[in-house]
């Protein structure tokens, strides 16, 4: 059972109000053991993340080091370990060029985004949490609209409904989103960073600035590989434990997910010591960011009583950054996650409407499959105590989605 507090280090002052004993009292031998674990977890996890970020990963896991090195840690695990190369047709996300007034912006396509060229004057536009549209005159105009809770389907529906010709939402927290428009648009769709959305708006503010969005069709083909790591289970019913492996790896400041990997192979061993009854199959996806090819021919590949048999995923990326960790889960899913970490002591809650848009697990929740899904915003250096206590975190979800089996009944 996972019992630290998330975010604490093993060091005494900083362990959870349970296990701190009066002065004068010895400590109890349990205690002494969790501390003793904790340090030998945490030295683990921080070799395996070391030992994958040096690692050449800017190829597909089909080819590169990365991908080897997974199999073979995975195979030593005394897992059924597998690299299952698959070939994505064009389906991923388009490549955009957004220019405001002769200004180059960083900027993202959405799955399913219509591509061509585009130009007019930028407006700026609410959708409000109801998913309703406020304010008009957005006939021939590029829409600037603020990430929400509103899907970016409906979003792009409602603008394109109301004349626009191209729709640009700015994130709500550090970093580029990677979204899924679920259906093809009519216009264009693309995303930029909160930086990028906050100077947009002072440009506004100032006139109305002209904008420019190019977006393209994806390439052609990706030659990819998922790595596999099968643990059968008593239960035929399965569950899948997933983390995106595609991006840039060797530089713990540049977006790589090495402790993304390190927590994949540190839940793997501690599936074995809590004995699991499902069967789980642990994942390291590929083109998680080139519009999550790896997943979705992961799961389209899949027979119809395999997809059947998923219980539930738990998917988390960069787990081990120097940032607050965030917690989300379907709705069959929040309470059950919220009663085990209160049970556990741990200041974390899920918070609704997080990670939407954001990782492998909305390929896995557009089939009805429920999720829990763990991150940390924004690039950084990864620390051994955050990275720890997301493990406790995380090991709590697979403990909890293991017992939650609505059809493991075989």
């Amino acid at each position: 059972m996972a019992t630290a507090a998330c975010g604490a280090a093993v060091q005494s002052s900083d362990l959870p109000q349970a296990m701190i004993v009066a002065a004068g009292d010895e400590p109890q031998a349990d205690l002494l053991t969790a501390g003793a674990d904790d340090r030998q977890l945490r030295a683990s996890l921080m070799a395996d993340t070391d030992r994958l970020a040096r690692l050449e990963a800017t190829s597909s896991l089909r080819t590169s080091a990365l991908g080897t090195a997974l199999v073979r840690s995975i195979d030593g695990l005394g897992l059924d370990a597998e690299r299952r190369e698959f070939l994505a047709l064009g389906r991923g996300l388009p490549s955009v060029s957004l220019r405001v007034d002769g200004d180059f912006f960083l900027a993202s396509g959405m799955i399913y985004s219509a591509v061509g060229v585009v130009e007019g004057p930028l407006r700026q536009a609410d959708v409000n949490d109801e998913g309703m549209l406020r304010g008009s005159g957005y006939d021939g105009a590029v829409v600037l609209v603020a990430r929400g809770v509103t899907p970016f389907r409906v979003i792009g529906r409602l603008l394109e409904d109301a004349g626009a010709a191209a729709v640009v939402v700015y994130n709500n927290r550090p970093g580029l989103l990677y979204g899924t428009l679920s259906q093809p648009s009519g216009i264009p769709v693309v995303s930029v960073t909160e930086e990028a959305g906050e100077d947009l708006l002072e440009r506004l503010e100032r006139g109305v600035p002209q904008a420019v969005v190019d977006v393209s069709p994806p390439q052609r083909t990706f030659q990819g590989a998922n790595v596999i790591g099968h643990r059968a289970g008593p239960l035929r019913r399965q569950i899948v434990v997933a983390t995106p492996a595609d991006t840039p790896l060797g530089d713990y400041s540049n977006g790589g997910n090495a402790d993304g990997l390190a927590l994949l192979l540190a839940l793997a061993r501690h599936a074995d010591r809590m004995r699991a009854r499902h069967s789980i199959s642990f994942v390291a996806f590929d083109a998680t960011h080139r519009g999550y090819l790896g997943s979705r021919w992961y799961l389209a590949h899949l027979s119809d009583d395999e997809r059947a048999s998923i219980d539930a995923v738990l998917a988390f990326d960069r787990p081990g950054r120097s940032h607050p960790l965030q917690l989300a889960a379907s709705d069959e899913l929040a309470r059950l996650m919220d009663q085990r970490l209160e049970a556990d002591g741990v200041d974390l809650r899920v918070t609704p409407h997080v990670g939407v848009g954001r990782g492998d697990h909305d390929v896995f929740a557009a089939r009805g499959v429920p999720y829990v899904f763990l991150a940390r915003d924004g690039p950084g250096q990864i620390s051994a105590d955050d990275l720890l206590s997301a493990f406790h975190v995380a090991a709590a979800a697979l403990e909890t989605l293991d017992g939650f089996a609505p059809s493991a009944t075989s």
